[in-house]
């Protein structure tokens, strides 16, 4: 029986874990939460920093094959682990993806689709490119940052002089930034990607993904868009993947917009530019839906290129559309309970259009942290996503008893 290793223990690796098992696997977790949710369902877990050489020496040496299920694992100590067990994606792919400054470098070097950029190192750096960079934009931390942290939109002086004097800009001195120009935003759109060592690769239809407070707030599946958008965004997908070498799993954030975007390397097709906006090397939020809507879930598809089986092209299982909503900390704490108490889930016998709920079991319920999801299924994508609104609101007029 093959051990997959999984670095970081939230609900991607929980969902990740649970596929791994059905496909006759079984799973060591590295995360230092004790209470980190995909501990449960781990043979073995490691609960020690990330920072630490020695635990991570031993979860490797325990492991057949590692993973990870978010970006702010350090790349750089894995490079020599990776000569002691396999990393699938890779710790290359893991570096471009976990630093702004390589990603938007890789997509220009490889003649992909994106916004116009510039990049600094330090604070001085950032402020003379932002001077000279055409206003609007949006200056990004080059590590960290995630549901819209780390991310400050600049539309005039003031804001750009005020922002060089937050302390929460200036911890990022030498990690670097990215300063990018401002897409009017038509449709935010995700496209996912599985490819295994020996070539074989599969992509999964577009989702189209609505943010509230820069968190994932719903997602349709497949996208309302035209079909040759929908395959051109696939084609892309596929490229970025094929082209950066990943054996798992590569998510690709796109925008898109009506209006093409100043000097930036959008790709136009019909009324529609594309632009991406940046990648994931892991199972992804808006592919949780896959786990209804498709014959094999994104985490099917994951575990089956860590354990070296075949892969299977993913189908739909009905007709109709697929909407997830998430379920963040405000849903259980609208209900009157901080997560220590179960989700008052009642409003489900009014909403036969629900076909899926998960709670992630996370210990404490805090605004904007995301607990769980569900999914409906509708005749049309707006009847799905019609359901999903009101099934939420359902449950945030619910009490826990």
């Amino acid at each position: 029986m093959a051990t997959v290793g999984i670095l970081g223990g939230g609900q991607l690796g929980m969902l990740l874990a649970e596929s791994i098992y059905r496909y006759g696997g079984t799973v060591a977790v590295y995360d230092p939460d004790v209470n980190a949710p995909a501990h449960r369902l781990a043979a073995k877990s490691f609960m020690k920093p990330f920072t630490d050489s020695d635990a991570l020496t031993e979860f490797f040496n325990f492991s057949d094959v590692v993973t990870y299920e978010f970006e702010n694992v350090e790349s750089a100590p894995l490079y020599p682990l990776a000569k002691v067990k396999p990393i699938l994606p890779s710790v290359k792919v893991l570096a471009i993806c976990q630093d702004r400054i390589q990603e938007k470098e890789f997509l220009r070097d490889n003649n992909l689709p994106y916004a116009n950029f510039a990049t600094a190192k330090t604070i001085r750096h950032l402020e003379k490119e932002a001077r000279a960079f055409q206003r609007p934009f949006i200056i990004k931390t080059a590590r960290g940052g995630y549901d819209g942290k780390g991310q400050w939109l600049i539309n005039t002086t003031a804001e750009l002089e005020t922002l060089l004097d937050d302390t929460d800009l200036l911890k990022h001195e030498g990690s670097g930034f990215v300063i990018e120009s401002v897409i009017n935003i038509a449709m935010e759109v995700s496209c996912i990607v599985v490819r295994n060592p020996s070539g074989k690769d599969y992509v999964y239809p577009v989702f189209e993904n609505m943010h509230k407070n820069h968190i994932l707030d719903f997602t349709v599946f497949p996208a309302r868009l035209p079909l040759e958008v929908a395959d051109k965004l696939q084609d892309i997908a596929l490229a970025t993947a094929k082209k950066m070498d990943v054996h798992g799993l590569l998510c690709i954030e796109f925008f898109l917009s009506h209006r093409r975007s100043p000097n930036s390397s959008g790709i136009t097709v019909g009324d529609w530019n594309i632009y991406i906006n940046e990648m994931a090397p892991r199972p992804h939020n808006s592919g949780h839906v896959t786990r209804v809507a498709s014959s094999v879930s994104q985490f099917d598809s994951l575990a089956r290129v860590l354990l070296n089986i075949p892969l299977a092209q993913p189908k739909g299982l009905e007709r109709g559309s697929y909407c997830m909503g998430n379920l963040l900390g405000d849903v259980f704490l609208a209900q009157g309970t901080n997560g220590k108490k179960p989700l008052n889930l009642q409003a489900l016998d009014a909403f036969p259009e629900v076909v899926d709920v998960v709670i992630y079991g996370k210990h404490e319920a805090r605004e904007k942290r995301k607990m769980g999801h569900f999914v409906t299924l509708g005749d049309t994508a707006d009847e799905a996503h019609n359901q999903a609104v009101r099934f939420r609101e359902s449950l945030m007029l619910s009490r826990v008893e």
